[in-house]
C-alpha cells in the first residue's frame, strides 16, 4: 500500500514537472510574449485531459497541438486584456496628479475592484479555452461571467492566487519546477467542476 502511494506521488511529480518544462519551452518557443498565452492555453488542455481520464494521454503531442492551435486567438486575447490592464493602470497612475485625497482612495478601490475582477476573469479564459469552441468576444464574455457564477470558487481561486505568487516568491526554484502545472490543475479542476454541472462538454 505505502509503495503504491509512492508510486502514485512520483508519477504525480513527474507529470507536473514534465509540463512545467514543456510550458516553459512554449514560452521561450514564442519569445516570451507570443508564447505565454498559447503554452498556458496548452498546458490548461493537457490537464483537463487528465482529469477527464483520458488514458491515451500523451503530454508531447497534446501539448504541442493544443499550443499550435490557440496560438492566435490567445495572443489575441492576451492583447486584449493586456490593454485592460494598462488602462486601469494609467487610470490610478493619473488619479495622482488630477484628484483630491478623498477621491484619491474612491478611485483607487474602483481600480483595485476591477483590476481583481479582470485578473480572475484572465485566470478563468485558460480554462475555457481549454473546453470550449467559441468566438473570441465570447471567450472574454464566459471568462468574466465565469467570475461570478460561483462567488466561494472565486474567493478560493483568489486564495490560490496569493499563494501561487507568495511560491514564487519566496520559492523561486520551486515555482520554476511544479508551480504553473500545480496551480493551474487546481484552477482547472475547480472550472471543470462548473462547466460539467452547467454546460454541455
Amino acid at each position: 500500500m505505502i509503495n503504491q502511494k509512492m508510486v502514485q506521488f512520483a508519477h504525480a511529480v513527474c507529470f507536473f514537472t514534465v509540463l512545467n518544462l514543456l510550458w516553459l519551452l512554449g514560452s521561450l518557443l514564442g519569445l516570451g510574449v507570443f508564447g505565454v498565452m498559447p503554452a498556458t492555453v496548452a498546458l490548461f488542455s493537457v490537464i483537463r485531459a487528465k482529469l477527464r481520464g483520458d488514458q491515451e494521454l500523451q503530454l508531447v503531442p497534446a501539448f504541442f497541438d493544443a499550443y499550435k492551435t490557440a496560438f492566435v486567438r490567445s495572443n489575441v486575447l492576451g492583447l486584449f486584456f493586456g490593454l485592460g490592464f494598462y488602462v486601469l493602470y494609467v487610470n490610478a497612475a493619473f488619479a495622482t496628479y488630477f484628484y483630491e485625497k478623498d477621491v484619491q482612495f474612491f478611485i483607487y478601490l474602483v481600480v483595485f475592484f476591477f483590476a481583481a475582477i479582470m485578473t480572475l476573469a484572465f485566470i478563468n479564459l485558460f480554462s475555457i479555452m481549454a473546453h470550449f469552441e467559441m468566438k473570441t468576444i465570447q471567450y472574454v464574455k464566459a471568462a468574466i461571467g465565469l467570475v461570478f457564477v460561483h462567488p466561494l470558487k472565486t474567493v478560493m481561486q483568489f486564495i490560490w492566487l496569493v499563494a501561487y505568487v507568495l511560491l514564487a516568491i519566496f520559492l523561486p526554484k520551486v515555482f520554476l519546477v511544479v508551480g504553473v502545472s500545480v496551480i493551474s490543475y487546481v484552477w482547472m479542476s475547480q472550472n471543470l467542476t462548473t462547466f460539467t454541472k452547467k454546460y454541455a462538454s
